[in-house]
């Protein structure tokens, strides 16, 4: 909504500057409304609908309905699957954008719960990791056939619900996530770009974010945390020197940069605190500040190189920024006057760079308005 705001009030101010004509400004703003997404009540409350049918159809099966033959229960499922697919299919080919999402929500419920029934009913080893993973794998084959953006989204919610179970049950089976994982996250993020759900790409950036954290804490290997740096900065990069190009491919260029910065922070943060804990006390205090320090020149390095149009970033980048000099406020307060100077140092530097990214700005619009009007 407020990119939409935003560019109604450049068309008004295009239209003062008599830039363009008052009939292409009113031709702007009404095809602008025409494209702008709405709330829709009816949408919502079907999709909430279909929610609750899948999980009716999945507390079904968890009760072990014995009252019912065999064939009777896997016949009824299968309707449910195929009503909810075909019916969802039919709906969407209409043109009709309250009923498909519920009712391809209501057809993957059911297959998850057909994946549980046939296991339950023919007593079939297996563990859950493993229906997980055959239930978000079909769920996302269904969303490329469909090219349905919702079940993308249901698929990357059921892989995380995959990721979930190891730490229920921590044991490794047949088909670890160590290299369950990234293959999932491939295929997903292919069913995203093709069904164009951003959602989608949301989950599956934290199901990265979580997988990683995941493979450090089976060996608390510090080599995890420094390839969870690299590549948070290398995201954070391609979004800087390839912004245009990653935009055209992806639509998904600012998050990318942020969910990066989150990475490499993150890892960060987990260095900082297993040597807190590790560490004698002045050797922690030590490794406090060190850490603090790559904290902040990460916070504000990302503000320099990608923090400009991106408000995500920003809003992570200012929290960690304000978190950190806190935190390190508070573990140095009995030496307090021994590291003001750390203090007076960063505060001097960081009035330096906004100087500096300031005049930067100013450089680079100057250059685009002398190139425009050429």
């Amino acid at each position: 909504m407020s990119f939409s705001i935003s560019v109604e009030r450049l068309i008004d101010r295009w239209q003062r500057d008599g830039l363009v004509d008052q009939e292409t400004a009113s031709r702007l703003h009404a095809d602008l409304k025409k494209r702008t997404p709405h709330f829709s009540l009816g949408s919502v409350l079907a999709t909430l609908g279909g929610l609750l049918l899948g999980a009716a159809v999945i507390m079904l099966v968890a009760a072990n309905w014995q009252d019912m033959p065999r064939l009777m229960r896997l016949a009824f499922v299968f309707v449910l699957i195929w009503v909810g697919y075909i019916g969802g299919a039919w709906r969407q080919s209409r043109g009709d954008r309250i009923l498909p999402p519920a009712l391809y929500i209501l057809g993957a419920a059911s297959f998850g719960a057909g994946i549980a029934l046939v296991g339950q009913m023919y007593h079939m080893s297996g563990d859950m990791q493993s229906a997980a993973l055959i239930w978000a794998g079909g769920v996302l084959v269904s969303a490329f056939l469909l090219r349905a953006p919702v079940l993308s989204a249901v698929g990357a919610g059921v892989a995380c619900f995959y990721l979930s179970t190891y730490i229920i049950n921590p044991a490794y089976g047949d088909l670890s996530y160590r290299w369950a994982g990234p293959l999932m996250a491939l295929i997903g993020v292919a069913v995203a770009l093709f069904t164009r759900s951003r959602l989608s790409a949301h989950l599956w950036a934290l199901f990265m974010i979580c997988w990683t954290v995941l493979i450090y804490s089976e060996d608390e290997s510090f080599l995890v945390l420094i390839l969870m740096v690299v590549g948070g900065t290398a995201l954070m990069m391609v979004d800087f020197f390839s912004h245009e190009n990653l935009q055209k491919r992806t639509r998904f260029a600012h998050p990318l940069a942020s969910y990066g910065l989150i990475l490499a922070l993150l890892a960060l943060g987990i260095m900082q605190m297993d040597h807190l804990f590790s560490s004698t006390s002045e050797g922690a205090l030590n490794h406090d500040v060190l850490y603090g320090i790559l904290i902040l020149a990460f916070s504000v390095g990302a503000l320099a190189l990608c923090g400009r149009e991106n408000g995500g970033l920003r809003s992570i980048a200012y929290a960690a920024f304000s978190f950190e000099v806190l935190y390190l406020a508070f573990a140095t307060v009995g030496s307090m006057i021994g590291t003001s100077g750390f203090f007076l140092t960063a505060g001097i530097l960081v009035l330096l760079l906004a100087a500096f990214v300031r005049r930067m700005e100013q450089r680079f619009g100057h250059a685009r308005t002398n190139g425009g009007l050429s």
